[in-house]
């Protein structure tokens, strides 16, 4: 056996395992959000908890995970860290805008149909935030965007745009994203949706735009939902 084929042997190991480590992350989160098992450690310990539990152990995994790619992109910001700062900026401003835009659509729709208040997942929000300000800022401004990322554009949609094409890559993702934000089937739930959707195609756009480096929709997603936050600080005092 020549050294050739040894390496390219080892090469071979490393590329399963990294893609076996791929499908359980992506099975983990599919299995702890999409389809609500996260209720079932909630038998077991308190909710926040096992809610907070289960985004550590899935951002500290993703991390590992893709280290080699996220090292990789974190060089290339620090070369063009004006080209960052100011594409980031952009970033912002178009996730405003779009958010802006299909929160009026979800807000026409709920007027439309009669519904007052709002979705789950925002009370959730407002009422965790209202019992642990600090704790919940930094997994919905740090943690949670993070977890998120690094399923919805580094795997799904990353996956998804050698199969589809890249407008219709963007779109399921964006959809899926908004979908996992719904805590029943209510047609409450699903008008909330709409909202999330335009953040869902924001993120998506923007990883799409910058290469598929994830910093770029990571730090937007961050500073919106602190942008969010801050605006929800405000209105609670």
């Amino acid at each position: 056996m020549t050294m050739r084929m040894i390496v390219n042997g080892r090469e071979s190991e490393m590329k399963s395992n990294k893609n076996k480590g791929i499908l359980i992350f992506a099975i983990l989160y599919t299995v702890l959000f999409v389809f609500d098992g996260v209720k079932l450690l909630a038998s077991l310990m308190p909710s926040t908890i096992a809610n907070y539990l289960v985004y550590v152990v899935l951002a500290l995994y993703g991390s590992f995970l893709f280290k080699d790619r996220l090292i990789q992109q974190w060089n290339e910001i620090r070369k063009t860290k004006r080209k960052f700062f100011f594409d980031v900026l952009i970033g912002c401003l178009f996730l405003i805008l779009m958010t802006v835009i299909f929160g009026f659509v979800s807000e026409m729709l709920r007027q439309f149909f009669g519904l007052v208040g709002q979705g789950l997942n925002q009370s959730n929000i407002q009422s965790t935030f209202q019992e642990q300000p600090l704790l919940i800022a930094v997994f919905a401004c740090i943690i949670g965007p993070l977890v998120e990322e690094l399923f919805f554009r580094q795997i799904l949609l990353r996956y998804l745009r050698k199969s589809l094409a890249t407008w219709l890559s963007v779109f399921l993702v964006g959809l899926v994203f908004a979908l996992t934000h719904m805590h029943s089937l209510s047609l409450s739930e699903w008008i909330g949706a709409v909202g999330y959707l335009g953040g869902g195609l924001a993120f998506s756009i923007i990883y799409v735009k910058e290469k598929e480096n994830i910093y770029y929709p990571l730090f937007v997603h961050m500073l919106g939902n602190s942008l969010s936050f801050i605006i929800l600080a405000i209105s609670s005092m």
